[in-house]
Formats: structure tokens, sequence, C-alpha cells
């Protein structure tokens, strides 16, 4: 999964479509995901576990947008349609659903779509928030210190 172009986030714009990103998850994919996670092997020997499919799907965001600092996320939803087998070939796409700032923090939600062919057969929606900068400190105005004159 890799993506040549980078976003800034503050670029993006409600509405706006991230590129599309080819996903095969293999074997040693979920192999790992389970020794990561203690899950139990046996319910996974020829598909992927959804949760799984949702971290990689939001992996696509992380890939393509150059997240700031502080950025905090605040939720996330994730809908299987139907079972992904391991190996099935998926497109990735993200779109942006909203980019507003309220009271000089940053909302963003995104929404992911992986598809097999015409087919989606996953859908995951992440919110995030970047708190507003810090005001700076007046010089003797005590607020930068912890005491005042």
């Amino acid at each position: 999964m890799t993506s040549p172009t980078r976003f800034a986030f503050d670029s993006l714009t409600r509405g706006d479509v991230l590129p599309t990103v080819d996903l095969s998850i293999t074997h040693d994919d979920v192999r790992a995901y389970l020794e990561a996670t203690g899950e139990p092997a046996d319910r996974w020997a020829d598909r992927v576990p959804p949760v799984m499919l949702s971290a990689l799907m939001l992996a696509t965001l992380l890939a393509q947008v150059e997240i700031p600092k502080g950025v905090m996320h605040t939720g996330q939803e994730h809908e299987s349609m139907r079972p992904v087998r391991i190996g099935e070939p998926l497109t990735v796409t993200v779109l942006v659903s909203s980019h507003a700032v309220r009271r000089g923090a940053l909302m963003a939600a995104f929404d992911a779509e992986a598809r097999a062919g015409d087919e989606v057969v996953a859908v995951a929606r992440a919110s995030v928030l970047v708190p507003p900068p810090d005001e700076a400190a007046t010089p003797g105005d005590g607020s930068s210190d912890g005491t005042s004159e």
C-alpha cells in the first residue's frame, strides 16, 4: 500500500477524494495482526478480520495525508458488508466528509470505502480534532513562568 502523493491536512476541503489505493492482505499480514492483538487464529484461516481491514483503511488515509502534531482521534466506525478473503484484491478510497474550523479547532471526518471490483465490502469513518494553537504568552504577564508581576 503506497501512495506517491502527500496532502497537507489543512489544504483538504470537504468533498475532496484522495487517490484510490490498491490493497491485498496476505496470510502473513493477518498472522502479524493476530499475534499483535492476541486474537485466536482459528477463525481467520481464509478471511481478513474486519477490525484489521478497518485499521488498514485508516492507514490508507495516514499514508496520504500529513497529520498535524497534536491531532486527536475522536471516533471511528466500521461496517462490513461481507467477509473479505485473504489475498482478495481491494481498492480503498477516502473521502473528506467534513473539514471545518470551530473556535480555532479543526474538526474533520474521513469516510473510507473498500471495494472488491464493483462491490463495496466495507466502509469506515474516522473523526479527528486538531486543537487550536496555544496563544502566545506575553512577556511580563506571568503566563510563561507561572508568576505574575
